[in-house]
């Protein structure tokens, strides 16, 4: 039988090696300024192989975001927690656990969503975030809105905005400011920003227990 044009034979990590590598070239390059064959050359593989995964250079950079960002997406699609404090601490632990290994991910994010927005990268992220954004407005609006513990007086999308501005700005900070403030983002640095930062969040967006009890 006759094989399919640029299919790998046998049990093959090229996939995973081309997503990997996507990840280092598009954070380190504009997206125009990635060829396929330095892709390809970073994986290892057949630059063949990109179409035959992912059908473009734009099909990998589409699914090397989705991929890295998966696991973020499965936790806001999760049954709302008994506490909000928990849910708030578990989405933000996730978060950084996935992106302090790949710091240029959320800087390519943030410099692509800076760009002109006629670019095809651009176009692309644009449809993830905004898959995000209604995920994650509905993900606050059950955990903090209908379970009644979202302060009445606020307003939730201003409240999503606080809760984002805090899990993502130590990952596009400037190094030096998150060395300075004593953090290197190891398990042990995460679980003390995350806690710090879901301290915040609760007294700044979350009733008070006796003002949950009296309504």
């Amino acid at each position: 039988m006759t094989a399919t044009p640029g299919r790998p034979r046998g049990e093959s990590d090229a996939r995973q090696s081309l997503i990997v590598a996507a990840r280092n070239q598009f954070a380190q390059r504009p997206f125009e300024s990635v060829s396929t064959r330095a892709l390809a050359t970073e994986a290892g593989v057949d630059a063949a192989l990109i179409r035959y995964y992912f059908g473009s250079k734009a099909g990998l950079f589409e699914q090397m975001l989705r991929e890295t960002l998966e696991p973020v997406l499965t936790q806001l699609a999760d049954k709302a927690p008994a506490r909000a404090q928990d849910g708030l601490a578990t989405l933000m632990r996730t978060y950084y656990r996935i992106m302090a290994p790949n710091p240029g991910v959320p800087r390519l994010i943030q410099r692509v969503l800076h760009d002109d927005p006629q670019t095809e990268s651009y176009r692309i992220l644009q449809r993830i975030f905004e898959e995000i954004l209604t995920v994650s407005m509905a993900w606050l609006q059950t955990i903090l809105v209908d379970a009644g513990h979202m302060r009445k007086e606020l307003d939730p999308k201003l409240a999503r905005l606080s809760f984002v501005s805090l899990m993502v700005f130590p990952l596009i900070a400037p190094p030096l400011l998150i060395t300075g403030s004593g953090l290197s983002m190891s398990e042990a640095d995460i679980d003390r920003l995350v806690a710090h930062n879901v301290d915040i969040l609760q007294r700044a967006l979350l009733r008070h227990p006796e003002q949950e009890r009296a309504s």
